[in-house]
């Protein structure tokens, strides 16, 4: 049964409230009418389009790592396929980035008790790495779970070796300093390599890459399973040592793992892209809400869910309203951000080239962590517009989803953190967990996202059709209603 928004309702609101948010009455109707119509689409299963355009553009060209082939052509089919749309206006924009090229990489460690000895180990190369040269680095490997545990060892311990970050998944915040600064911090104290556990509560054997900061010393991540093998041959070869008399003492070796690299980087190598998709607003085109997602992936997977469905949920937004008899007031545009996943030229680049219509940028929004059931907006601006965007929320959204907001101190998502802090409202859009259901703000909330973010894994498959749809009708609506008042 339909729950709509109450045409009537929305137009006693609308008297006398001057605010920019609320608008007259005669807008606030037009708005109510234009989102029912948006909101029928939400239970529309029919209507698969913004899965089906980014399998597509996936299937045709895989991953989009920035600086890659496959980042250009995968724009080139997003720029075709928004030119097949009379109302919108769609362009590129340079954004100067390196490239950094992964090539062959594995991982052995030798155990003598096995036949062959040799195990390899599933890993991937951390973005922005050095390499090792042909012929690899071998060392013993040395657990440790924080940098405290790192600086107590010292120089004497962890010289010549490899250090392996082990601590366990509590949250991304908690556990990315190790993949992001693990290498630099541990070559001051000798290190030669540096392994760092999979950023995930869960594994299938299943490595997860990501940027790290440049170090002198290369750095990859491996599996949870493996790093847990590593740290109990570890503890026992430790306590062999203390007491021989343990049973099986002579068979505990210290873990030694043999790293092969031939990872290259380029400093400002390519001049690629953000992708710009704006549809013009009908009297104050002038002024923009933006709504979007960023284009560049890993070379893992397909990038899929981090970002291709933040990205075409917004691209899918932007369709559903300029299919609707009234256009908004002011211009929607759709950003797809270039070079998220290492160091944001994307967003530097976009704040640049738009610096003197910044303060034209009514509304900023970014969805990066899924496009899973919607469930709402993290938002970083004034109390007044976030108490207003609350109430439009509850207003709109209860059917759908996407709805609630949370207040943020800080810019919510990456790409959007320059407007952010420039003045600009702005939010992260957020969906339920994939599996529990849980809101994002816990974190079991982002259990399921974390499964498969920086992987193999990343692929269409993750992505649910209809949850997809009910992500972009969600962001539909609230760029609809901020881009009429």
């Amino acid at each position: 049964m339909k729950s709509y928004v109450n045409v009537c309702f929305l137009a006693i609101l609308a008297f006398g409230d001057a605010s920019p948010v609320y608008g007259g009455t005669d807008m606030k109707v037009r708005s109510a009418q234009m989102v029912n119509l948006l909101l029928d689409n939400a239970g529309n299963v029919n209507d698969t389009s913004v899965w089906d355009s980014l399998a597509e553009m996936t299937d045709l060209y895989g991953h989009r790592m920035t600086g890659h082939i496959q980042y250009d052509r995968s724009v080139s089919w997003v720029i075709g396929d928004a030119k097949r749309y009379p109302s919108f206006t769609a362009w590129e924009e340079p954004v100067t980035v390196n490239v950094w090229n992964r090539n062959t990489e594995y991982a052995q460690m030798n155990i003598p008790t096995r036949s062959p000895p040799t195990v390899d180990l599933p890993m991937l190369g951390l973005g922005q790495s050095i390499g090792t040269g042909p012929e690899g680095i071998e060392a013993d490997v040395i657990p440790v779970e924080t940098f405290e545990d790192l600086e107590a060892l010292g120089n004497s311990t962890i010289a010549g070796n490899i250090v392996l970050f082990c601590a366990d998944f509590v949250s991304y915040r908690d556990n990315a300093k190790y993949r992001f600064s693990g290498a630099s911090m541990a070559e001051k104290y000798g290190a030669v390599a540096v392994l760092v556990q999979s950023i995930t509560g869960y594994s299938l054997m299943t490595p997860h890459t990501g940027a790290m900061n440049p170090a002198s010393i290369p750095g990859a991540a491996i599996t949870i399973e493996d790093s847990k093998l590593i740290q109990r041959m570890y503890n026992r070869y430790n306590e062999a040592q203390k007491n021989p008399s343990i049973p099986n003492s002579e068979k505990f070796i210290k873990p030694r793992v043999k790293l092969v690299m031939n990872a290259e980087s380029y400093e400002n190598a390519k001049v690629s892209s953000n992708i710009i998709i704006d549809l013009k607003g009908s009297d104050k085109s002038d002024e923009i809400v933006l709504i979007s997602g960023h284009f560049d992936s890993w070379d893992v997977g397909v990038g899929a869910m981090d970002d291709g469905g933040g990205a075409f949920s917004a691209y899918g937004a932007l369709k559903m309203i300029a299919n609707l008899p009234a256009r908004p007031s002011r211009t929607i545009r759709v950003v797809m951000w270039n070079n998220e996943e290492t160091l944001g030229r994307g967003m530097y680049a976009y704040t640049e080239a738009h610096k003197d219509e910044i303060s034209k940028h009514i509304f900023a929004m970014e969805s990066d962590v899924g496009n899973f059931n919607p469930w709402g907006m993290q938002v970083m601006g004034t109390d007044d517009a976030i108490a207003k965007l609350d109430a439009l929320g509850k207003m709109f959204l209860t059917t759908v989803g996407g709805g609630n907001i949370t207040k943020s101190d800080d810019p919510p998502d990456a790409d959007i953190e320059t407007l952010c802090n420039m003045g600009v409202t702005c939010g992260g859009f957020e969906p339920l967990d994939k599996y529990t259901q849980a809101i994002p703000l816990v974190p079991a909330g982002t259990e399921g996202y974390f499964r498969f973010h920086h992987t193999q894994a990343d692929r269409m498959e993750v992505l649910d059709k209809n949850q997809l749809r009910a992500n972009s009708v969600a962001m539909a609506v609230w760029a609809y209603i901020l881009a009429d008042q």
